[in-house]
């Protein structure tokens, strides 16, 4: 796993990377967070970056997208 930060309209963005391939996102959403799957679009309200990062893993690794 690797994860790549950009900006993206003037936000961080953490790209989340599994064998080289874009499998989520974790966006600020306020004074929250936001994770986000690629593949579906689902969305889950998380509380900091590494919570986010956390519920990317583990929807990959659950549905192994």
């Amino acid at each position: 796993m690797s994860v790549k930060d950009i900006e993206r309209g003037g936000q961080p963005v953490q790209q989340v990377f599994i064998r080289g391939r874009l499998i989520g996102e974790v966006l600020t959403n306020g004074q929250r967070f936001k994770a986000i799957m690629l593949n579906d679009g689902s969305e889950f309200g998380v509380r900091s970056q590494e919570e986010g990062l956390e519920v990317v893993l583990q929807q990959f690794h659950l549905h192994q997208y």
